[in-house]
């Protein structure tokens, strides 16, 4: 049965719709697997029919834009109530992108300039239009502050390929599974090892009591572990308490039992592996961006991840545990790498040797930006890009993927690395070189970042 989708337009300038349509041909074997209800920019469905679907009736939406108007934020709320699962799609929805520069200035201001003081204006008493359009709203408030979000696809716009690989991963989870899927049995009901040889017998962690059966790998056969690939059984087998008791008794994580945990829950939970896109579905994921926003309790004098991705209290509990052992253990790593990992340039130590600005002269494509002296943040953005622009352009990145994994503020991390590279250097001459700190390190991100806007600054000072 097709998912049901809705496409939602916000104040933006539809290049994230764009780089989804660019995929073409690659949109066949996508297309017919979804619904659309409402999409403005590409199907004819009136607003109305979006406001008229009963709360909750829409599987996925996804929202482009900003919250930039009154009814870009009614719109949020509206796709809230309408979707199960909300997608912040390009760096706009993710982090306010070049719009959220306008919380540079305060609302006045920006009328002013936009409906009074350009130079194109011609009328001799110019005025804001008030009739048939929204009204502004006093700043921009990213979507994820108005709205719960559950999965953010950053870029100006995302790369038509981290698009589709995110609706594909969608897919894959409300997905029926395998013909062969067995969703009221377990791998322990059909293993040679049940009865002779079980691994949990040998206090060795196997998931195939808590996994569906089906699989015609078997892997326990052949004297492997069973990992959990084919995601949560309806019935866990009794073997399932045996392998709680092992997670119970565990106090500290060996190296094996942390990378057999973490592969475990990869498959069970179905982890997407994909850093180009964050879904807090995804509760690994959410494990590395986000390890504060789990509740911790006590079951049976053990802590425990309050988790529950199955419904059933036994498997949840065993979920719960591993995460909680896993939380804390230097052997999980959840990575997100920067552009720079995957950039093509020589870099020696990223120093410059002089500073300059992008008009000035014409870089190499054989070495690092920073070296040559131009402002790349490509250390401070993480990495799904491809790095179209240093591999491909000859241009420094500009940072529209947004900060990676355990960076807060993409901007003043930057200016902390500058500080640190210009170290033997002036600050009049690096202060020089930077004629819009806010607009340089902060162009995709300043509505999210420590910055705030304007509108606060004045009321403060008020």
């Amino acid at each position: 049965m097709p998912v049901r989708v809705a496409f939602m337009q916000l104040s933006s300038c539809w290049g994230c719709h764009q780089s989804l349509l660019n995929a073409h041909l690659g949109l066949l074997p996508i297309l017919p697997e979804l619904e659309i209800v409402y999409w403005p920019a590409v199907v004819d469905f009136k607003h109305e029919s979006l406001v008229a679907r009963p709360d909750g009736d829409i599987v996925v939406g996804f929202i482009e834009g900003v919250a930039r108007t009154k009814q870009d934020t009614e719109n949020v709320k509206l796709m809230r109530k309408k979707c199960k699962v909300i997608v912040a799609i390009g760096a706009c929805a993710c982090y306010g992108s070049v719009k959220g520069l306008a919380n540079l200035y305060d609302k006045e201001e920006l009328i002013n300039r936009k409906f009074k003081e350009t130079e194109s204006i011609t009328d001799d008493d110019p005025k804001e239009p008030t009739e048939h359009v929204p009204g502004i709203e006093e700043f921009i408030v990213n979507v994820k502050d108005i709205i719960d979000v559950e999965m953010f696809i950053p870029g100006c716009p995302p790369t038509t390929d981290n698009i589709i690989a995110a609706i594909s991963y969608l897919l894959t989870l409300v997905g029926e599974g395998p013909d062969s899927l067995k969703k009221n049995s377990t791998i322990c009901e059909t293993c040679n090892l049940l009865k002779k040889g079980c691994l949990l017998d040998q206090n060795i962690l196997c998931y195939g009591s808590i996994t569906a059966a089906g699989c015609e790998e078997m892997c326990p056969n052949n004297g492997e572990l069973c990992y959990g690939c084919f995601r949560p059984t309806a019935k866990p087998h009794e073997k399932s308490k045996q392998l709680k008791d092992i997670l119970d008794n565990v106090l500290a994580l060996t190296p094996e039992q942390g990378a057999s945990l973490q592969h475990f829950l990869d498959l069970y939970l179905g982890a997407s592996n994909i850093t180009n896109f964050y879904f807090r579905g995804d509760l690994i994921q959410r494990l590395g961006y986000e390890p504060e926003s789990f509740a911790t309790k006590e079951v049976n004098g053990r802590l425990i991840l309050d988790v529950a991705p199955t419904g059933n209290a036994i498997m949840d509990e065993i979920v719960g545990r591993a995460m909680h052992l896993l939380k804390d253990d230097p052997s999980f790593k959840f990575s997100s790498k920067t552009v720079c990992s995957h950039c093509e340039r020589d870099v020696a130590d990223k120093v410059p040797t002089e500073l300059k600005r992008d008009y000035e002269g014409l870089p190499t494509m054989d070495k690092c930006f920073l070296e040559q002296g131009y402002i790349c943040l490509g250390p401070v953005t993480q990495a799904g890009c491809g790095t179209i622009c240093p591999n491909k352009a000859n241009a420094p990145c500009l940072g529209c993927y947004g900060p990676p994994v355990g960076v807060k503020d993409q901007g003043a991390k930057f200016i902390s690395a500058l500080g640190s590279l210009c170290a033997n250097r002036e600050p009049e001459e690096v202060m020089k070189l930077i004629k819009d700190p806010a607009g340089l390190f902060n162009r995709f991100t300043l509505a999210e970042s420590t910055l705030g806007h304007k509108f606060h600054d004045k009321m403060e000072g008020e």
